[in-house]
């Protein structure tokens, strides 16, 4: 779960790098750790004019003293369309954060960083507290401005809970927009929860927004999965549900598994975000030495689509260098219409 996952911080945090220091670099750099990846894409889709595109993303990780870390990530990419030179790059730090531990059993956290909430995939300026007040047990409160998916700011409380058997999460979220609607300004409500026996997972999540605007109806979303790991190989299959008033609940509108939800198909092909939709999914994936490949089918009922197909195949050149390539079609109702399609190939560095 991403706010589990505590963003500890990183860039030339404290004047570190700065040329008035007297410390040599050698010194400057102890503890501090790089990560991040590099990679090149092209992605074909119906509908849509075929781009090609390369991103590298750098962090930096390290310490201020012993209750305080920083964490610093910056992210460059390039894209073209079939149709032109390489596109005018962008640069951008789209991570900074600072994270004291300096009271027991608690990480406070300022910064620009992901919110956070599974219905949020979005970064924004803000202040996170998480409490562990007891093995397994977080509690969470967060405050956010400037946040990508929201005009103006969102409150979270949550509370999340694991062993080796059960997990369970809940989140109250509220978000202040200058433009409600169902997946944005509102109030939301989002439970999860889970259970692991053997190899066999059980999980189901439901998701509740009521908006701002007094037009809209209050929206549901329930989902359930069930999964399991045999050997090279897992399953999963689950059902995706929305309500009959309102289509998918996401603050961000971007509910195809970026924020921990459970999702069937491959993103960006059909989203399963209209009122009055289901959808059944199933999927297998298996791991032989380097090569990985993964198969699956979504069935929806929602007056568009019948179904889709998908599968993708995975080579690791390296620890550290791995490709893949995917494909997808989804058939539309109408009879005679094309099936919308999407392709993919991706090769990518790690460090």
């Amino acid at each position: 779960m991403k706010l589990a996952k505590l963003s500890l911080a990183a860039i030339m945090a404290a004047g570190a790098f700065s040329f008035a220091s007297a410390t040599p670099l050698t010194d400057a750099i102890k503890g501090v750790n790089l990560s991040g990846y590099g990679y090149y894409r092209f992605h074909d889709a119906s509908g849509s004019e075929a781009y090609s595109k390369v991103e590298i993303r750098a962090g930096l990780t390290g310490a201020v003293n012993e209750n305080v870390q920083y964490f610093v990530r910056a992210t460059m990419d390039r894209a073209t369309s079939t149709n032109a030179v390489l596109g005018k790059g962008s640069f951008l730090v789209d991570r900074a954060v600072m994270t004291y531990s300096g009271f027991a059993n608690t990480k406070v956290m300022l910064g620009r960083m992901y919110t956070g909430s599974p219905l949020d995939d979005t970064d924004a300026v803000g202040l996170k507290v998480l409490v562990s007040p007891m093995s397994g047990l977080t509690l969470a409160g967060a405050y956010f401005t400037d946040n990508s998916a929201v005009t103006n700011a969102l409150t979270a409380v949550a509370a999340i809970y694991s062993n080796k058997m059960f997990n369970a999460r809940a989140w109250y979220v509220k978000a202040d927009s200058e433009n409600s609607s169902a997946n944005n300004g509102g109030k939301f409500i989002f439970v999860e929860g889970g259970a692991n026996v053997g190899p066999v997972a059980v999980k189901a999540q439901y998701a509740q927004a009521n908006p701002d605007a007094t037009l809209d109806p209050t929206a549901s979303t329930l989902r359930l999965q069930v999964s399991g790991k045999f050997g090279p190989a897992a399953v999963r299959v689950g059902y995706v549900n929305n309500d009959k008033d309102a289509g998918d609940v996401t603050i961000d509108g971007s509910a195809e598994g970026d924020n921990d939800l459970i999702y069937g198909g491959i993103y960006g092909l059909v989203q399963i975000n209209q009122k009055d939709e289901s959808a059944y999914f199933g999927e297998v994936k298996g791991a032989f030495g380097p090569v990985s490949v993964k198969v699956g089918y979504v069935s929806y009922d929602n007056g568009t689509f019948d179904d889709q197909y998908y599968g993708q195949v995975g080579y690791n050149v390296s620890k550290k260098l791995s490709t893949y390539f995917r494909y997808g079609s989804a058939s539309p109702v109408a009879a005679g219409a094309d099936d919308k399609t999407l392709a993919r190939f991706q090769a990518q560095y790690n460090f």
